[in-house]
């Protein structure tokens, strides 16, 4: 006897991926970087279209084995690492609202994503934080960032001011893999 194939995803379920997804920013930052290469909105498709697949036709599944089927995913595709440790709980998020979703509690589904940041704030750090990259890229000859060498052409002394040294949300080595750090 052949084992049947996999039900189709229902489209409500897969908006619910996707909602959780458009507001993970680690994987966004990700996606926005172009870690999987030219194809990477390819796969951001695919990868949400195989995540709500995975979990709606996978018995038994838990937080641990999604969050490394998840890292399995983000490292062979999209050449990216997160160690920020937001694939655990995106993983769990998954799990609860795919059972709030199975079981017909809408109200709890409605609370759960609600608790979520909308996808406009997920933006703006994703700009603040395309900000504090660009100031760190942006030195000038002698390895000054812009924004020092104004306060120098004001007058301002660099000892008055506590200095910052933040290492970058985002970083690519020789081989082309990303990580994304957490701040």
């Amino acid at each position: 006897m052949e084992a049947l194939p996999p039900a189709p995803v229902a489209p409500e379920w897969r908006a619910i991926v996707d909602r959780v997804l458009a507001v993970w920013s680690a994987y966004q930052l990700g996606v926005e970087q172009q870690s999987g290469g030219d194809e990477t909105s390819e796969k951001h498709v695919w990868f949400g279209d195989v995540l709500a697949d995975h979990i709606a036709n996978s018995r038994g599944l838990n937080a641990d084995g999604l969050e490394e089927w998840i890292t399995s995913i983000l490292y062979q595709d999209f050449d990216l690492v997160l160690e920020d440790d937001s694939t655990y709980p995106t993983s769990h998020l998954l799990l609860e609202a795919h059972g709030y979703w199975k079981s017909g509690e809408r109200v709890r589904l409605t609370h759960l994503l609600s608790t979520l940041p909308s996808e406009e704030r997920v933006e703006e750090a994703r700009r603040a934080s395309r900000r504090g990259v660009d100031q760190e890229e942006v030195e000038g000859e002698e390895g000054e960032t812009l924004e020092e060498e104004e306060d120098e052409d004001r007058g301002t002394d660099d000892d008055d001011k506590p200095k910052r040294d933040r290492a970058p949300r985002t970083v690519v080595d020789d081989d082309g893999w990303t990580t994304v750090n957490k701040r």
